[in-house]
């Protein structure tokens, strides 16, 4: 299943899936609309309720996928925040989740990315960066799981830095490319990396 970045609809990771069932994956869209929240997110606390909303609900999308397979885990590809709840959904229902697939995501504070002042402005946020609490963002990606992880980054993201992109631990590895973070749907090295990631036996 695939979980797009914050704004991305299934749209956004349609040449991703294209390209998996063109070589035998049953790739399946997340059916859960665009990801984006229905008020402004001016702290990082409204941003931790998002995420706790969207989890429950790709929860059920997972528990369906999960149940038609006949009770065979599913792989989770996550793009940006997309990763971040494929990440967290593996580590809360680990025997339902086979693989987390991450690419361009901001594991790390999010005040090192270059999307941080953007989106400030577009939710018109007054709250200053020294005092927004970010411990539980980063907290939701920390601990050891068992879930194999497969961190894809970029060190020419433009908008993810690689000191944050990365994950540290067990049953977790890193795997550098050189993508845009806009491009990592459609960019022919990611596709080819993450279908060979798939391709592995568990």
């Amino acid at each position: 299943m695939t979980l797009p970045g914050y704004g991305g609809g299934d749209g956004s990771m349609a040449a991703l899936r294209y390209w998996l069932k063109r070589w035998g994956y049953q790739a399946e869209p997340w059916l859960l609309g665009r990801n984006l929240p229905a008020d402004r997110i001016s702290q990082m606390e409204h941003m931790h309720e998002f995420q706790s909303l969207m989890l429950d609900r790709i929860q059920q999308r997972v528990d369906t996928l999960y149940e038609n397979s006949g009770n065979r885990p599913v792989s989770l590809v996550g793009w940006s925040l997309g990763g971040i709840y494929a990440n967290a959904m593996a580590q809360r229902e680990p025997e339902k989740i086979r693989r987390v697939i991450s690419l361009g995501t901001p594991y790390g504070d999010p005040r090192g990315t270059a999307a941080w002042a953007f989106l400030k402005r577009l939710h018109r946020s007054t709250t200053p960066d020294h005092e927004q609490n970010t411990d539980q963002w980063i907290s939701l990606n920390a601990g050891p799981r068992e879930v194999p992880t497969s961190v894809i980054y970029s060190p020419v993201d433009g908008i993810v830095s690689p000191s944050i992109a990365r994950l540290e631990g067990e049953n977790i590895e890193n795997i550098p490319v050189k993508s845009s973070h806009l491009g990592f749907a459609w960019n022919p090295s990611v596709l080819a990396t993450v279908a060979s990631i798939l391709a592995r036996p568990n």
